[in-house]
């Protein structure tokens, strides 16, 4: 990871700060939607999901075991000890996700939007904090449409969230959204102009739990010792002195040799690479959320419709996804995309299976090639380990010309093109 210059990005409901996170990823930054995380931290059958039903008992589901936020909302908005409860299982784990999807941050800035980002101690690390502001019926009007209820329902919500004073007088930047996008865009690039990324503070704490390296203050001197000055010496002739034999000093014993216990190796990562199925669809939800760095999760429709489209080939560990690869087989030709790892670690253990797992497959089916259509962001780790499964970058205009129509129809502009021969002796000639 490297340092990245944090903006917090707070604001009641309705003001608009997704908009103006919108507006600064359009500018450059990444955008995290922490509220949405919620989102995935709440999944049936997660322990955040557990702690919840076990304090706000059954009733808080839908007949499918999800929690349903509205009756959730209908116990907590209007009980500050019962909202404060809930705050209390999702703020840490939330924080723990945000965390994980920042520590392979590569961009500059990112933008953590999150109402209670102060309140659940994320604002500590944040760089600068932005407030999002807006006239309170410009605030209810909004209310009303993205959470389809009534005038009334929308000022409760919005009572309960508080004042922003304290958190403006903390402001770095404070955007006001009451008005047209064009005004608010405008408060937003000014701000954004005067951001400085070299100057954000190391977050390894944070992130990584490593103690942070206390400085010691220059305003503490250490003691000074003046030098007692010698008393003057009085010249007298030498005496002589008879010479003593010099007596021979034994070396000292060594030292006993301590019999260590050897050290027990660290058993490796246990890991399962195999075809997805639609048992699969919650977890290959977070796994593409988390490597397409998604504020909001995949829905799903949206996961189920990709999981129909495309041929996901998962690693797992701990029944959670730690990488990941689609592949399809057409005219002797196999294309792979959404090469992706969590870590390092897991790279290096899940990509050459899940490669060679596509490569057992596509020569089943005659395949003369492997291509990856690869993202230009592809981290290095990653394209590590496809050079050590043999896979080099290619130049198309190099290719057979029946290879090279087939990646032109597929490859996507700004994609890097690497590849690997199955066989010899090639057909050529497409079905």
């Amino acid at each position: 990871m490297s340092n990245f210059y944090l903006i917090g990005l707070v604001g009641n409901l309705g003001s608009g700060k997704s908009t103006v996170r919108k507006m600064l990823e359009q500018l450059g930054a990444r955008g995290i939607d922490a509220d949405a995380l919620v989102h995935v931290v709440m999944q049936r059958a997660s322990p955040t999901w557990r702690a919840i039903v076990g304090t706000y008992g059954l009733g808080v589901l839908q007949f499918n075991g999800r929690i349903d936020r509205r009756k959730l909302a209908t116990k907590v908005f209007n009980d500050p000890v019962a909202l404060q409860k809930l705050e209390a299982i999702t703020h840490p784990a939330v924080g723990k996700l945000t965390r994980e999807m920042l520590r392979d941050n590569q961009k500059p800035v990112v933008v953590l939007e999150a109402i209670k980002l102060v309140e659940a101690g994320m604002g500590a690390w944040c760089d600068e904090l932005w407030v999002v502001n807006t006239v309170p019926s410009v605030a209810v009007e909004r209310v009303m449409e993205s959470r389809n209820i009534n005038e009334a329902e929308a000022r409760a919500r919005l009572a309960v969230q508080g004042s922003l004073d304290n958190k403006i007088r903390l402001a770095k930047v404070v955007i006001d959204n009451s008005g047209d996008l064009d005004t608010t865009r405008a408060q937003v690039e000014r701000a954004w102009r005067a951001i400085r990324p070299g100057t954000a503070r190391d977050k390894s704490e944070w992130l990584y739990g490593l103690p942070r390296v206390e400085q010691k203050s220059a305003a503490v001197a250490e003691p000074v010792v003046e030098p007692v000055a010698a008393p003057p010496t009085v010249e007298t002739p030498p005496i002589a002195q008879p010479v003593e034999p010099v007596a021979q000093v034994a070396e000292p014993p060594a030292p006993p040799v301590v019999e260590t216990a050897p050290l027990t190796p660290v058993p490796a990562k246990s890991i399962d690479v195999r075809r997805s199925r639609r048992s699969d669809l919650e977890v290959l939800s977070i796994a593409l959320s988390k490597k397409e760095n998604r504020a909001t999760p995949l829905t799903r429709e949206e996961t189920l419709k990709r999981f129909g489209e495309r041929g996901y080939r998962i690693a797992l560990s701990d029944k959670q996804i730690v990488a990941l690869l689609a592949w399809e087989a057409e005219n002797l030709i196999a294309s792979v995309r959404e090469i992706w790892a969590e870590s390092a670690d897991d790279a290096t253990l899940a990509l050459p299976r899940l490669l060679q797992l596509v490569e057992s497959e596509a020569s089943e089916l005659l395949c003369e090639v492997v291509f990856l259509m690869l993202d230009p962001g592809t981290p290095e780790y990653t394209l590590a380990q496809l050079r050590t499964a043999g896979y080099e970058q290619q130049d198309k205009s190099s290719l057979h010309k029946l290879w090279s129509q087939a990646v032109e129809e597929r490859l996507q502009p700004g994609e890097l093109l690497w590849g690997k021969q199955l066989r010899e002796q090639v057909i050529t000639k497409p079905f």
